[in-house]
């Protein structure tokens, strides 16, 4: 299992950012997928974890994005990763699964953007 991780590592410091973003949006999906079913059995410590993981790493987008990329693009994006940091805290507060299909819908349409730019476009155009 070590050599994985250092070959996930590896791949994350030398890929371009917009494939890291889909790669942390694909582990997202993953993560909110675990903690809905942590939250209904009840293993709120389990949940706690995958929560305080998520505000990280939600945290940690928003200061990636580049607002120089276009304004608009940039206060959409923000505003999603937002709005997440909102049902993260939610459930921290509640211990209870809040709108996580809708977070998994917009994630998933996250990361299909993100495909698409990837195909389209330089990484430079929307990351500083």
């Amino acid at each position: 299992m070590q050599a994985w991780k250092r070959y996930t590592q590896n791949e994350l410091n030398t890929s371009n950012p917009i494939k890291n973003t889909i790669y942390i949006y694909e582990r997202c999906i993953i993560e909110f997928k675990k903690l809905e079913k942590a939250l209904e059995a009840l293993h709120f410590s389990e949940a706690d974890l995958i929560l305080d993981k998520m505000e990280k790493i939600f945290e940690e987008l928003k200061l990636q994005l580049n607002p120089e990329a276009g304004q608009e693009l940039y206060d959409n994006i923000f505003g999603l990763y937002e709005w997440i940091s909102e049902q993260i805290r939610q459930m921290q507060l509640l211990k209870q699964p809040v709108n996580i299909d809708t977070i998994i819908h917009v994630i998933t349409q996250l990361k299909e953007g993100y495909e698409g730019v990837m195909k389209h476009e330089s990484s430079k155009d929307i990351f500083g």
